[in-house]
């Protein structure tokens, strides 16, 4: 462990994000100096947070931002899923070689531990058991998922190497969601639909709803990244998820149940690159780094709901 009274430096890169800025938060309320590397600065204004403006592909700002550096999260990725399969070499030349690169000038900084945001939902492919547990194949369907997979097995090679030895550990996120996530890439289909609905606007399901997701609250995924720092575990995957399957459906049900009627919807066809079902079993994370999801899914709609709800105008005063 580290002591109390030593300054605790952590690099997040992508830390302007939706993961990134709940990760920060939680890093500056346990006592960390925050280093941001990202284009994004964030709306987190604190004395131990400085910004560095920029991407971890860019070798000599890298290089800086990693000085004195205890951790580094390692959040960023340059293209979303989507992206990623219209241009899989692009992919591949960004993500791949860039958290290779990352971890080449970790070693050289004799960073002592380096924590990979990899995506449970991807990097298995369709399950051949539920819950999916860390030993399950892994098929990815996309482009984004074979590249977070490589990202995997890097992590794994560079484990233990250095002067001063390298620590790593992928963590394999389940969905995670929350009130700060960007709704206009709509990117997460929990806090997508709770937006559409607070705003009494349609939803577009693709496919008949029946698509199964394990869902996590932002809260208790920036709880599991921060325990990882000094977990004891290293060269190895966790699932991060609540370990519970939720349909699309369910949550028009959830939706329902809070808001008293039932939202409007708009079902399409379903898409190739979905993944039937996802469900992630988080015994490995109870059991490496103490953690279990903490967030009931209920709880979390009722707060998205609340969070985009139209504000009332003001009334005019005679």
């Amino acid at each position: 462990m580290i002591p109390a009274s030593t300054e605790r430096i952590a690099l997040v890169t992508g830390g302007g994000g939706f993961i990134g800025q709940s990760l920060v938060r939680r890093l500056l309320a346990e006592g960390w100096t925050v280093r941001n590397l990202d284009f994004v600065a964030g709306r987190i204004d604190h004395p131990r947070l400085s910004h560095w403006a920029g991407s971890f592909l860019q070798r000599e700002l890298l290089t800086e931002a990693l000085v004195a550096v205890d951790t580094v999260f390692h959040l960023a990725a340059t293209k979303f899923p989507r992206e990623a399969d219209r241009d899989p070499l692009a992919d591949a030349q960004e993500n791949v070689t860039g958290t290779v690169m990352l971890l080449d000038r970790a070693i050289e900084a004799e960073t002592r531990r380096l924590i990979f945001a990899s995506s449970g939902g991807t990097v298995y492919g369709p399950p051949e058991r539920l819950p999916v547990d860390e030993d399950h194949p892994t098929r990815p369907m996309s482009a984004y998922g074979v590249s977070k997979l490589a990202c995997e097995h890097y992590l794994r090679l560079y484990d233990g190497r250095g002067r001063r030895p390298l620590s790593t550990l992928s963590l394999r996120l389940a969905n995670p969601y929350g009130p700060r996530q960007n709704i206009d890439k709509a990117h997460g289909a929990l806090t997508t639909f709770c937006h559409r609905a607070a705003q009494r606007r349609p939803i577009t399901i693709w496919g008949d709803g029946s698509v199964e997701r394990d869902f996590v609250h932002i809260d208790d995924v920036s709880r599991a990244l921060v325990r990882a720092a000094d977990a004891g575990a290293h060269g190895t995957q966790i699932n991060i998820g609540a370990g519970k399957g939720t349909t699309l459906n369910d949550i028009l049900a959830l939706i329902e149940q809070v808001q008293g009627r039932r939202p409007e919807v708009i079902f399409e066809p379903g898409r190739a690159f979905d993944v039937p079902r996802s469900v992630l079993c988080s015994n490995r994370a109870r059991e490496l780094l103490g953690w279990q999801a903490e967030t009931p899914l209920e709880q979390g709609v009722a707060e998205l709901l609340a969070a985009f709800a139209p504000t009332e105008p003001a009334l005019e005063r005679g």
